[in-house]
């Protein structure tokens, strides 16, 4: 008899674990084989590779920050099975401190996939209208899907134009895209979506109130890093976060006495560029009294936050 309810999810769960230990494993096997960096970064700082095969934790592993994948030419940061293989290199960052990523296409449909799972888990149905407000467009392929891609570096009247010739359901953009559409939406424009999707920046209640009087719509949010892609989304109306743990290892580094966590990144799925211990340099704060502890709340980088001198801090 298979089993139900709660034992069902505890071996669920106890199977999800058994499969991204073994996962974690090979890329670790993978990664001080193949490629440069890793060996560079684990042994400058310590770390006693010979120990990587029973490696069970990722602990005794130093985190990569940004900075060091910058600091590494980037042909070393490539699994050297990939270096002969059709890549695409995309940039990543801010423009004050970007670097390139080289990606290949079974990682980059791994990610769509992952953000397709994601849209339709927040209330977007296959063959509805969706528009994309995002640096990097999706393949030409997608117009047979229904949606409209446009640049977040295009103008707000040129975002304004493509929104109302979409009418899109969903509306996939940057939460200061949103924000401007919000606030400056041509008073002629009468379509309203049934669904926002905020990205790329904290998503406060202010934020969420603009929003939702403007289009009339829920709003999900969804959490991304430039080098990972989706790493966690929260639904319309609801507090949690759901990390995306089918695909991504995520651990939470504690970042000081206000109950702040980091968040440190691996991804299960490799790929040409592995990121093993990530630092996203992002903070989050756990609901630590509900079950599982989720992540109710990103602030972003303290890196790029205010500080007045309460000694309290604000995310830009």
């Amino acid at each position: 008899m298979l089993p139900t309810g709660a034992g069902a999810r505890r071996q669920l769960c106890q199977g999800s674990n058994n499969m991204n230990a073994s996962r974690l494993r090979r890329i670790l096997l993978d990664a001080v084989e193949h490629v440069p960096f890793y060996r560079q970064h684990w042994r400058a700082a310590g770390v006693d590779l010979t120990r990587i095969p029973s490696a069970v934790h990722l602990e005794f592993l130093p985190v990569v920050r940004k900075s060091d994948l910058m600091a590494c030419p980037a042909e070393l940061r490539i699994d050297q099975r990939f270096v002969d293989r059709a890549l695409r290199v995309e940039p990543s960052g801010t423009c004050a401190a970007r670097s390139v990523e080289a990606v290949d296409p079974t990682s980059l449909r791994r990610r769509r996939m992952r953000l397709l799972r994601a849209l339709m888990e927040v209330g977007y149905t296959p063959g509805e209208r969706l528009m994309l407000v995002m640096k990097r467009p999706f393949h030409a392929g997608t117009v047979f899907l229904r949606w409209t891609c446009i640049d977040s570096g295009a103008s707000e009247d040129e975002i304004a134009a493509a929104f109302a010739r979409a009418r899109p359901h969903v509306l996939y953009a940057p939460l200061n895209v949103l924000q401007r559409l919000a606030r400056h939406m041509p008073t002629d424009v009468t379509w309203r979506p049934k669904l926002l999707v905020s990205t790329g920046a904290p998503l406060t209640d202010a934020h969420r109130a603009l929003l939702e009087s403007a289009f009339d719509a829920p709003v999900a949010d969804f959490y991304v890093a430039s080098v990972v892609g989706l790493i966690a989304f929260q639904r319309p109306g609801r507090a949690a976060y759901e990390v995306l743990e089918r695909d991504l290892h995520v651990e939470r580094v504690p970042a000081g006495p206000d109950g702040l966590e980091r968040l440190i990144v691996t991804d299960l799925c490799a790929g040409a560029t592995p990121l093993i211990r990530y630092d996203t340099e992002d903070l989050v704060r756990r609901d630590r009294e509900r079950p599982g502890a989720p992540i109710v709340e990103i602030r972003g980088r303290r890196a790029n936050a205010l500080e007045p001198a309460n000694g309290a801090w604000l995310s830009p």
